[in-house]
């Protein structure tokens, strides 16, 4: 079987930490006869080096990666990114000859850039293919329900007449969001068909690639226990709560030590706002190489998320599993559909931007025995094993294109 997969945000191993599509291609590629194009956009956070002409590409066995030109972008989303968005897909068209001489079996196409659902339906159509369309974020809904955007915008509404587009011309609707399946459903408004897969890791990259830097730890004091978040500092965050509830509990805990690993928007003003505070501590942004090395400094790892609708559809963060692969107990501050953290058992959910339901648990791991609390760690990295790997992810994936390619 041969399949094109295209995904604007790609970033293969030569170019920083390889993402989701790179691994699922690479996986694919290495079952029965498959061979697999897999089409990304110099468009990036990954460090592409500028090349000339439309593209760049390499072959991995039966994987052919392809780096299409485009603009560089910046954080967020803004002008600029939509520009690059619209670059990618004009690209895409102008390499459409090399797509065609593929002789593709299917296609899928993945956002961010929801505008690949265009392209994807055009090249099903041309090339008369199935298509399978991948959501990891709901778009324009995420925009509207974080506040950014009226629902009347016009590129709002313009984005909501892609986003149709794409799910009505989908053969088979895929997502890192459990329950993303009710939202195609409500803007189709018929059944479609949907299959669940979440982000998840891959050990070989994962273990070969570890760097331990000395400089980057920050070792406990004895007696310490050290809360940890490794991430962005961003709005959608919600990191303003974990500095509340640290220092509320600085005087009656002081051995409960808070450290935030990372960077973005927001972080140069909590370090400001923070910068007395003797319970925080404040680390550089950690490549994914030295982070297993980094996380296992903690007795507790923090996942926080703001009080938002969008999220009843579920969440699959790349953060996770991360920190279940440092077999340490998670606390995630969320109120949308829950999943993953729930059936690994290793830790514990509480209400979105609720502090008093944060401290309560916070000190419930304080008090837990320390063997308790590495159960917890261990359960997580047994299910990541055995339910999370991108090669059983690929193996997944790949029967349900077999039941569309003998439709």
């Amino acid at each position: 079987m041969k399949i094109v997969y295209i995904s604007k945000y790609t970033v293969l191993p030569a170019f920083g930490a390889p993402s989701r599509h790179y691994f699922l291609s690479a996986y694919l590629s290495k079952i029965n006869d498959n061979e697999v194009l897999l089409i990304g956009s110099k468009s990036t956070m990954g460090n592409v080096q500028d090349f000339d002409g439309l593209f760049q590409s390499q072959k991995e066995g039966s994987l052919e990666t392809v780096t299409l030109n485009g603009p560089k972008i910046d954080l967020g989303f803004n002008l600029k990114r939509l520009w690059s968005w619209l670059v990618f897909e004009i690209n895409i068209l102008r390499y459409k000859k090399k797509i065609k001489e593929f002789k593709p079996d299917l296609i899928i196409v993945s956002s961010l850039s929801i505008l690949t659902f265009l392209t994807g339906t055009y090249l099903k159509k041309k090339l008369k293919i199935p298509l399978v369309v991948e959501v990891r974020d709901i778009y324009p809904l995420t925009l509207i329900d974080i506040g950014k955007f009226k629902k009347w915008n016009p590129i709002i509404l313009f984005l909501k007449w892609v986003e149709k587009i794409g799910y009505k011309n989908a053969n088979l609707l895929i997502s890192t969001l459990p329950k993303a399946d009710e939202h195609f459903m409500s803007v189709l408004r018929r059944p479609v068909n949907f299959f669940w897969l979440p982000m998840g890791i891959d050990f070989q990259y994962y273990n070969s690639n570890a760097r331990f830097i000395p400089s980057q730890i920050n070792y406990k004091k004895e007696g310490d226990f050290l809360v940890l978040y490794a991430g962005t500092f961003g709005k959608a965050n919600a990191l303003e709560h974990i500095f509340q509830i640290s220092q509320e509990l600085l005087v009656s805990h002081p051995q409960i030590k808070f450290k935030f690993i990372g960077d973005g928007p927001l972080k140069q003003f909590f370090m400001n706002e923070y910068q007395d505070a003797n319970n925080i501590i404040f680390g550089d942004f950690v490549p994914k190489s030295h982070l297993p090395f980094v996380l296992k400094d903690a007795d507790l790892l923090i996942n926080t998320w703001l009080d938002i609708p969008i999220y009843r559809f579920g969440i699959s963060p790349n953060k996770w599993m991360d920190y279940m692969n440092a077999s340490k107990p998670i606390l995630v501050a969320y109120s949308g559909y829950k999943c993953i953290i729930e059936e690994a058992e290793c830790g514990i959910y509480v209400p979105a931007e609720n502090k008093s339901a944060m401290i309560k648990a916070i000190l419930e791991f304080y008090h837990m025995p320390k063997q308790q609390r590495e159960k917890l760690g261990e359960n997580g990295k047994r299910y990541l094993m055995n339910h999370l790997t991108y090669e059983r992810h690929a193996n997944d994936l790949y029967q349900k294109l077999i039941e569309l390619k003998n439709r």
